[in-house]
């Protein structure tokens, strides 16, 4: 399944089990640069293998985006999130999760591409809504989404201090 732009193109597939290790790389390299920012989203630490398996024995959808078979991305979709979504969740919409770009791959509207990629694959799946969240402090992430089209639908408050914008967009 390939996206393009004027620029570049690149392939999604499904990840397989075998390359939990290069998903695993991905959030980390995503989640340490976060940190060099002084962005409080991923914490490198926090991932583990174990989450990937876990992510795939829950039937998330896990993708890996390739520019000349060298991958530079990936995100997962599932079809419910009432854990963040609470209420609001539905069959209607798609969501996003643990969408990162390679480090080394910045600036050449990769991002872009895997969300086209996303929000085309959840419309042919029959929804009418792709949905994702970042933290709120994440000025930077936010206006990306905002750029990208995404309405801002709450922010929600957790016991544990953080705080988080969930977006919509009609497909």
């Amino acid at each position: 399944m390939k996206q393009s732009n004027e620029n570049i193109t690149i392939d999604v597939r499904p990840a397989s089990i075998d390359e939990s290790h290069i998903v695993l790389e991905l959030w980390k390299g995503s989640a340490s640069w976060l940190q060099s920012k002084g962005i409080n989203q991923w914490n490198p630490e926090h991932f583990k293998m174990n989450q990937i398996h876990e992510c795939f024995n829950k039937g998330n959808e896990i993708y890996l985006a390739r520019l000349s078979e060298e991958v530079v991305g990936t995100l997962f979709i599932c079809w419910s999130d009432p854990f963040i979504w609470a209420e609001l969740d539905n069959n209607e919409s798609g969501y996003i999760h643990r969408f990162a770009v390679s480090r080394n791959h910045l600036g050449m509207g990769i991002g872009q591409l895997l969300l086209k990629w996303a929000e085309n694959y959840m419309k042919n799946k029959g929804k009418t809504r792709i949905r994702l969240d970042c933290m709120a402090e994440n000025d930077r992430l936010n206006q990306y989404y905002l750029d990208s089209g995404f309405q801002h639908i709450r922010l929600l408050h957790w016991d544990n201090g953080w705080k988080i914008n969930l977006y919509e967009k009609s497909s």
